[in-house]
């Protein structure tokens, strides 16, 4: 029997269409429908719900408050902080019956005590660090007891929290007493502590379809950007919590636009998230949700308020999420200007390992430390000359490592953060600046000719289509710094006496970053950050003097942003009132830091837009470059869904996706040395094992790939500079070599280096696939399959107007695929091929990918 819908069920069903097909593709971790089928069982759905009020009647979960810390070590302990008085963002609502459970309520905290027993010798000192005080080593002493033991206690909110034991200011060590650990990133652990009830939730014990919830697990905070997020058009992306694997379904009721299906996203164990696109909002509006699970259904005991025009939003620049970053050091990329090189300037082109006259002479050897200070004469008239072979190379947009005066090649030790190092520019305009300058009144601050030339440079690169953004050192600075001299002078009566962390003033000592006392580190509180209000100052007065450098209000000449160094050794107070004063001198500036592990405490709209997203690459190259330790497709897509779903999308678009950097070895070097722990065991100068010689055509292949996952991924990829003709190296110092260019070949050892022309030709057409594609750019991203047998990974990113499919093989052998019925030519329309080999077959839903390649293609968004 034929059935015709009500007008009311049609005019629903053509709303959700148009609904669909606007925002279904917005974002990375909604789940665009790949088939007309899908679309119209939501549409259906949406279409045949009968009208309801708001709030639906539909039961309530109603919560009780729990107060335990959950399971701790026995280093630890913790007492319930008493609940302060809080601004509710939402009302109770008393409505129909109510099932009963247990809350864990927002922002609960607790005073933890943390204590540590030496398992050798009686230290000096003892300190606690942790993600929860940025590891700062300063943040937290511990005092010890009669029975040897140390101690502290710090006030912590509910969650997963990564710290250390620093004993003597220099050694970091895990908590014995505590078995959960994770690694830190630099080839060992952090121990972790599980603070809170909600984190004994075990998804394990849940099933979909028992008609059991779990309401301990249900929740939504609108003050997380990771939670409610605005788009540029003024639609918002909601977002909920459930127990992993609990329930079938989560719908948003609201107000203004009904009850609208929510997906399934992504798992944070212990919790499954959920979201939905609002459409445009231009007036308050209300919403809650409801929970299903079999024939259980209940409804969250919280109505939550939406006013577009004053709720705070998190959002990142457009150019950024559009970006393909090209990273550089100055010294080493091209010297443009030989009248600006230093003294004893290597020759560009000599061997690297060779030794020059004038090196060793005082008794130093190559690793201790001549080679750590090779200057090669890169400058500003080198970038300058090179912007059309990095047009050419598909890159819009640099970052620079330092450019501040400082006496080595890296720059990290910066002198003087108000001007450029004269070895960039022109000789000699430095010393004469600097002494008729006042660090703490920037009105005396005057621009030399290499100030200049790079501000000329900043203007020629924006006319020519790139973004400038500059390293940020505010942590430390070098020892000829002029404040640090004058402390040394004067002592207490220095105007700098409170800038730097001085432990001792007789005899002298200070502390310097890392231990290094060529870097003496600004004092820290946790009210501000930097404690210094005039180094405070200072810092603000020289972001002013590079974001706008004529102080018109315009930042147009001006850099483009921040990549900010070692930013964890900073308290958090710092970047946040840092960021306000960058965001109001330009707010479409890029701020991205030096993050090496999970970085959802950065992302949260107050401190950074973006990391540099090593998480990206550490399971990237476990997929594609280990042999013994490999990690398989299937896990990589959980791994990299956990990150879409911890970050905001305005972040997840503009994160720096790269896969090598100056702080890690070569790429391809990795290629040819896996199965080790990311930027571990790779200085060949410690190592006996680390291979060293230059890498086969089969590393090369692997690193090919890779690089296509970076250009069809979410998030902006970054090019260490050299990686796209083929240059290798270990761990610093090897990684830093000069820049290999085809008009100054040969070089010495030409066997060795040589511009790889098939590796530049790859390089090139994956950032052109990128740049021609929006979809790869600013598209949503949807896993179709994982094949763990073959080594396959494929996945969709897609936006209103087209739908590009990635196929991935990190098998050496070619591989044979099945798609999903919904990506054949007869539903949705004809693929076009326009990435990897055409000799495979692809007669769709069949396609083949050869080893440790992958093809692309792309077609027309299905209209709906």
């Amino acid at each position: 029997m034929r059935q015709s819908l009500p007008f009311n069920h049609v005019c629903a069903l053509i709303a959700t269409f148009r609904f669909v097909g606007k925002y279904a593709c917005k974002m990375p971790r909604i789940r665009c429908a790949i088939g007309v089928c899908v679309v119209m069982s939501i549409a259906m759905a949406a279409a045949m719900a009968p009208p309801q009020e708001f709030p639906p009647r539909i039961p309530l979960v109603q919560r009780t408050t729990i107060q335990s810390p959950g399971q701790l070590p026995s280093s630890i302990s913790a007492t319930k902080v008493p609940a302060k008085a809080q601004e509710k963002n939402s009302g109770s609502d008393p409505s129909a019956t109510a099932t009963s459970a247990t809350r864990v309520p927002a922002n609960n905290r607790w005073l933890v005590t943390f204590t540590f027993t030496p398992p050798l010798g009686t230290p000096k000192q003892v300190s606690l660090a942790g993600d929860f005080n940025n590891w700062n080593k300063l943040a937290a002493p511990m005092r010890r007891a009669k029975d040897g033991s140390w101690s502290t206690s710090v006030e912590l909110p509910e969650g997963i929290h990564l710290y250390k034991f620093v004993v003597d200011n220099e050694t970091w060590l895990t908590d014995q007493k505590n078995t959960s650990a994770l690694p830190d990133g630099n080839g060992a652990n952090n121990s972790v502590l599980r603070l809170g009830a909600l984190l004994t939730l075990d998804p394990t014990q849940a099933k979909r379809g028992d008609g059991k919830i779990n309401p301990l697990a249900l929740g939504h905070d609108p003050t997380r950007a990771q939670e409610r997020e605005r788009f540029a058009d003024n639609s918002w992306v909601i977002r909920y919590r459930t127990l992993g694997n609990d329930v079938d379904s989560v719908n948003l009721a609201t107000r203004e636009f009904g009850v609208l299906p929510m997906r399934r996203v992504g798992q944070l164990d212990p919790f499954e998230w959920w979201e939905v696109v609002l459409p445009k909002l231009t007036s308050p509006t209300d919403y809650t949700f409801l929970i299903q699970d079999g024939t259980t259904q209940v409804r969250d005991d919280e109505i939550y308020s939406l006013d577009p025009t004053t709720a705070s939003t998190f959002s990142t620049p457009d150019w950024a999420k559009n970006a393909i970053w090209y990273q550089i050091m100055v010294d080493r990329f091209r010297n443009g200007d030989t009248t600006n090189d230093p003294d004893n300037t290597r020759p560009w082109k000599s061997e690297w390992y060779s030794t020059s006259p004038w090196e060793g002479k005082d008794g130093e050897t190559f690793y201790s430390h001549f080679v750590f200070g090779r200057m090669y004469g890169g400058d500003i008239a080198g970038m300058q000359q090179s912007l059309p072979y990095l047009k050419k190379l598909g890159v819009n947009a640099l970052y620079l490592l330092p450019m501040f005066q400082a006496s080595t090649p890296h720059k990290y030790n910066a002198t003087n953060y108000i001007h450029i190092d004269d070895a960039f520019g022109k000789k000699g305009g430095y010393e004469k600046a600097a002494a008729t300058e006042d660090l703490l009144d920037s009105s005396t601050w005057t621009w030399t000719d290499t100030d200049k030339q790079f501000l000329a440079f900043i203007k020629e690169a924006k006319k020519q289509g790139f973004h400038v953004v500059i390293d940020g050192v505010f942590n430390h600075v070098g020892t000829l710094h002029p404040a640090f001299i004058d402390v040394q002078k004067n002592g207490k009566a220095s105007r700098y006496a409170d800038w730097f962390n001085i432990k001792s003033w007789e005899p002298f000592e200070y502390e310097g970053w890392f231990g290094y006392s060529e870097l003496p580190t600004f004092r820290k509180n946790d009210e501000h950050g930097i404690a210094s209000e005039s180094a405070r100052k200072h810092i603000f007065e020289v972001t002013k003097r590079w974001m706008d450098p004529n102080g018109d209000g315009d930042p147009s000449d001006g850099v483009d942003g921040w990549r900010l160094d070692v930013p964890n050794e900073v308290p958090m107070a710092f970047w946040h009132e840092w960021r306000t004063l960058v965001k109001r001198i330009n707010p479409n500036a890029y701020v991205t830091g030096e993050i090496w592990t999970r970085a959802d405490a950065w992302l949260d709209g107050k401190s950074f837009d973006a990391v540099m997203n090593y998480e990206f690459c550490k399971p990237a190259i476990q997929w594609i470059f280990n042999r013994t330790q490999k990690m398989k497709p299937s896990e990589l897509d959980a791994q990299l869904g956990k990150l879409r779903v911890a970050y905001p999308s305005e972040a997840t678009y503009v994160m720096q996706n790269l896969v090598d950097s100056h702080d890690t070895d070569r790429i391809v070097s990795m290629a040819l040395n896996p199965d080790r722990t990311y930027n571990d065991n790779n200085r060949e100068q410690t190592v006996t094992t680390y291979n060293a010689a230059k890498p086969r055509a089969e590393d090369y292949r692997r690193v090919r790939l890779l690089a296509l996952l970076q250009m069809t991924y979410v998030g902006a990829p970054m090019i260490w500079y050299g990686t796209e003709v083929g240059m290798w190296g270990s761990g610093d110092p090897n990684n830093r070599k000069p820049m290999l260019w085809k008009d100054l070949q040969p070089y010495e050892k030409p066997e060795e280096n040589q511009v790889m022309q098939d590796q530049l030709d790859f390089y090139q057409g994956a950032t052109a696939l990128r740049n021609a594609h929006a979809a790869l750019r600013t598209g949503s991203f949807q896993t179709v399959l994982t094949d763990d047998a073959k080594d396959v990974w494929v996945f969709l990113r897609a936006d209103k107007h087209e739908q590009v499919l990635v196929a991935l093989n990190a098998n050496d052998q070619a591989a044979d695929i099945v798609l999903p019925e919904q990506l054949n030519e007869q539903t949705g329309g004809k693929w076009k091929l326009v990435f990897g080999s055409s000799a495979e077959k692809a007669t769709f839903p069949n396609i083949s990918v050869a080893g440790s390649s992958g093809r692309v293609w792309v077609r027309s968004t299905p209209t709906k």
